[in-house]
C-alpha cells in the first residue's frame, strides 16, 4: 500500500497483469458482495421459519423435524423432547394456523442468526377456536444443506 495524499491504493498482481485498485473502491465492491450473501442468507432464513408456519399448521411432524438441527438441544430440551412436544400439541388440537410476522433477523456471522418474531397460533379444539400471541427469539445455523433451527424453541 502506499500513500498518495488522502488516497490509499492498494496493488494487486496477478500473473502478467498488474491492477491498481483504489481502498474506498475495493471496499464498495466487498461491501456489496458480503451484502449481497448475507441478503441470500436472510431469504433462506425467512424460507425456514416461514417452512415451520407451514409444517405446524399441516400437522407435518416430517417436515417439522426436518427443520432442526440434527442434535437439537437448547435449554434442556432436545430434538427429541422438541418433537414429542409438537406431536402432543398436533394430537390436542384438531386444527393449527401458526403465522409469523414482526420479524428482525441478524446474522451473527457467516454461520449463526438469531430472529426475534411475533407469532399467532389459532387452534381449534371441541369445535372451539382459541389464539396464542407470542414474541419468540429463534437461534439458526447454518449447516452443509442450509439454515436450520438451532435454538428458541
Amino acid at each position: 500500500m502506499e500513500l498518495e495524499g488522502e488516497t490509499i491504493s492498494l496493488m494487486l498482481h496477478r500473473s502478467l497483469h498488474n491492477k491498481r485498485i483504489h481502498v474506498p473502491v475495493f471496499f464498495s465492491i466487498l461491501l456489496c458482495l458480503l451484502s449481497a450473501c448475507s441478503e441470500q442468507d436472510k431469504v433462506d432464513i425467512r424460507s425456514v421459519l416461514d417452512a415451520r408456519d407451514a409444517a405446524v399448521s399441516n400437522h407435518d411432524i416430517t417436515h417439522y423435524a426436518g427443520l432442526l438441527i440434527s442434535g437439537y438441544e437448547y435449554n434442556n430440551q432436545t430434538e427429541f423432547e422438541i418433537i414429542n412436544k409438537m406431536r402432543g400439541l398436533f394430537n390436542q388440537f384438531e386444527k393449527i394456523e401458526m403465522t409469523s410476522d414482526n420479524r428482525t433477523i441478524r446474522l451473527l456471522d457467516d454461520q449463526h442468526a438469531e430472529c426475534e418474531q411475533s407469532y399467532l397460533l389459532h387452534v381449534q379444539a371441541n369445535g372451539e377456536w382459541r389464539q396464542i400471541n407470542q414474541r419468540e427469539r429463534i437461534s439458526l445455523t447454518k449447516t452443509d444443506s442450509g439454515w436450520k433451527i438451532s435454538g428458541g424453541l
